[in-house]
């Protein structure tokens, strides 16, 4: 069953009360299915953290359309009084000890309003950044599709006489009917993604149209390459923690539910097998087996469904922290910058986007994958606040999804169960943040306003802590901005 937002209480309601004014949550129309896969802390060992159920919860529509570009946070006027070194040290100096953090950790803080490092542990040093990975891989994708950008899962007509090839787009939230129903259940009649049947559907009415009833199917999945990570851990794909790379599929290749394992061996060919049973249902007469083919040049489009926009997607990704998608969309950033679609391809093209965005220091990381699931992966916490400081600044406006879809301290997403303690209350409702975890690795890296009004941007990292959970002390350090003047 999909959960639903929890209702603020006593402080929390108060504290979101803080919120919704600090920050423009532009969603877009209608709420985006979530079925993305949160972690929880495993302690030593080199693999992912434990796999729990999967998170699912709507995103939030103020409007039916998505609102005009604008600042995603409050104004950023220059009035407020901006942190000092020596007040951020002070501050955040009982949080991100060694022996909170573990022996490598970094720590950056940048105000938003000049892009200025205000504070800095260690803030170029290369670490292990799980999932706040995903903060790269949205702002590189918006950059270069822009946040309207929808996309298009098409069926062609064939080389033969009745061959029809279905083409897939690379649309990471394509769904099954079944799934569709149990999404709008959850979140009472919202919108939802589009779905395989309704392609088939399409199908089916153009060709009746044109006096076709028999077809032969042809399945071209070939806009992405390399399905596996050769840097993943083996047991990620055999239990589900992650499904291989494709340009088609359907509920990200999962085949039951809730679970998020087993995945499909083959999810194009699984996506079509849903596409031609609908196409049966609808009275079309398939002959022979399914076969993958790749579409002629310039084919004839004979039906289309799109995704939806993709900052709403991107919203979506970074809320559940949903890798699976965040894969997707690094191979669309490599076929947009004209590299090969491949976890090597994507992560260069990553760096070569951010770089044009003007990110400092890319040189010095490394992005063997799109999540975060990659433990060769390293990014410094200086690159992670530059890149929310860019998506955070006016003359970037198709970028702001990166904010709007952090999750909320103590609400949503992967951190609805964060936040929770004495010493890290202040933050609730007032930190946005992406968390990433796997075992020994955490990190915590997003925007948050200070007690004076200052809008900061900060990342916290810590990759070799193998005796106790750094996450506790990462969010105190969190709080500790959010309450604090820091001068």
């Amino acid at each position: 069953m999909t959960e639903q937002p929890k209702r603020p209480r006593g402080r929390r309601a108060l504290t979101m009360v803080v919120l919704l004014v600090l920050t423009a949550v532009g969603a877009g129309a209608g709420a985006v299915y979530t079925g993305g896969v949160t972690f929880s802390w495993a302690g030593a060992g080199q693999g992912p953290a434990t796999p729990t159920t999967p998170v699912g919860r709507p995103t939030p529509s103020p409007s039916p359309t998505r609102p005009a570009a604008g600042p995603v946070l409050a104004p950023l006027t220059g009035r407020a009084k901006v942190p000092t070194r020596a007040g951020l040290e002070r501050a955040l100096a009982a949080a991100i000890g060694p022996v909170n953090l573990g022996p490598h950790a970094s720590v950056a803080v940048r105000d938003l309003l000049t892009g200025r490092l205000l504070y800095g542990k260690d803030p170029a040093g290369a670490y292990i950044p799980a999932s706040t990975t995903k903060i790269l891989t949205s702002a590189a994708v918006l950059a270069v599709l822009g946040p309207e950008h929808r996309f298009r899962t098409t069926v062609v007509a064939g080389a033969g006489p009745g061959e029809i090839v279905l083409v897939g787009g690379g649309d990471p939230l394509l769904a099954t009917a079944a799934a569709r129903a149990r999404a709008t259940d959850a979140t009472r009649g919202t919108g939802v993604p589009v779905t395989i049947e309704d392609l088939a559907v399409r199908t089916a009415r153009q060709l009746r149209a044109s006096g076709t009833t028999q077809v032969t199917v042809r399945v071209d999945d070939t806009l992405f390459r390399e399905p596996v990570s050769p840097t993943w851990e083996s047991q990620y794909v055999p239990t589900g923690v992650v499904a291989p790379v494709s340009a088609l599929w359907v509920d990200e290749a999962k085949v039951s539910w809730p679970s998020h394992r087993p995945r499909a061996a083959d999810p194009a060919m699984t996506a079509a097998q849903a596409y031609v049973q609908m196409l049966r249902k609808a009275g079309i007469t398939v002959r022979g087996e399914l076969a993958r083919g790749k579409a002629p040049a310039k084919a004839r489009e004979l039906a289309a469904v799109s995704s939806p926009p993709l900052a709403d997607i991107v919203e979506h990704v970074l809320l559940v922290s949903d890798n699976d998608g965040a894969e997707v969309l690094a191979r669309h950033v490599a076929v947009a910058e004209r590299r090969p679609a491949t976890f090597a391809g994507a992560g260069e093209a990553i760096k070569a986007v951010l770089s044009r965005l003007g990110v400092e220091g890319l040189s010095g990381i490394k992005l063997y994958d799109g999540s975060g699931l990659s433990r060769d992966n390293r990014i410094s916490a200086d690159v992670l606040t530059q890149t929310l400081a860019t998506a955070a600044r006016p003359e970037f406006p198709d970028l702001r999804a990166v904010v709007t879809g952090l999750p909320v301290a103590g609400y949503t997403g992967s951190l609805d169960d964060r936040f929770a303690g004495d010493a890290s209350a202040p933050g609730v409702g007032i930190v946005r943040a992406k968390t990433g975890t796997l075992s020994a690795v955490s990190s915590l890296a997003g925007v948050v306003t200070t007690k004076d009004g200052a809008l900061l941007a900060f990342a916290v990292m810590s990759d070799q802590a193998r005796q106790n959970d750094p996450r506790p002390s990462i969010d105190q350090a969190a709080s500790a901005l959010a309450s604090c003047g820091c001068r």
